[in-house]
C-alpha cells in the first residue's frame, strides 16, 4: 500500500516535469539534453519501515564531456556519480535536510501534490539550468560545487575549459 502511494508520488511529479523533458525509468526522473543528463531521483531512507516510507529527492547532472569510460552512460546513470548533486531541501527556504513521510496517516493527493509543486518550481529548473555547460563552468568557478570535493572540482573546471 505504501509502495503504490509512493509510486504516485513519483508519478504526479513526473507528469508535472514531463514538460520539461524529464522522463520516469522508476524512482528517477531524467532529461538528456546537449550531452549532459539531468536526474531527479526519489531516494528512500533506511529508515523506512512497514508503517512508514522516507524519502527525499537527489538532483543531480552529469556532464558528458567529464564521463570516463567505465561509468554508466546518460541514460543509465545515476546521482550517485553526478558532477553536480545536491538535494532538494538545499533550495527550499530554510534549506533543510527535507524528509517526506508516507504512512497509513498520510494524504497521498496532497503529499504528491506538494512534492512535484516543490520539483516543478524548484528542483527541475535548478537541475536544467546546469545542463549547460557554460552553466556548470560558471558555478565552479566560484568556488562552489555540490557533491563535489574540492580537487573533484578543479580537475573538472580544467578539463572543460581545455575543450572549449
Amino acid at each position: 500500500v505504501l509502495d503504490v502511494a509512493f509510486g504516485k508520488v513519483v508519478g504526479t511529479t513526473a507528469e508535472k516535469v514531463d514538460k520539461l523533458g524529464f522522463h520516469r525509468q522508476g524512482s528517477i526522473l531524467r532529461v538528456v539534453r546537449q550531452d549532459n543528463a539531468g536526474i531527479i531521483e526519489f531516494q528512500k531512507s533506511t529508515k523506512s519501515t512497514g508503517d512508514q516510507i522516507l524519502f527525499t529527492v537527489n538532483l543531480a547532472v552529469i556532464c558528458g564531456a567529464l564521463l570516463e569510460p567505465d561509468q554508466p552512460s546518460l541514460e543509465k546513470a545515476r546521482s550517485m556519480g553526478a558532477h553536480l548533486r545536491q538535494r532538494i531541501g538545499m533550495l527550499m527556504p530554510g534549506r533543510p535536510d527535507k524528509w517526506w513521510e508516507i504512512s497509513e496517516a498520510v494524504a497521498v493527493g496532497a503529499l504528491a501534490a506538494e512534492v512535484s509543486e516543490v520539483i516543478a518550481t524548484k528542483g527541475a529548473p535548478y537541475v536544467t539550468r546546469y545542463l549547460d555547460v557554460n552553466e556548470l563552468v560558471a558555478l565552479w568557478e566560484t568556488g562552489k560545487s555540490p557533491g563535489l570535493t574540492e580537487t573533484q572540482r578543479v580537475r573538472y573546471l580544467e578539463k572543460l575549459k581545455s575543450r572549449r
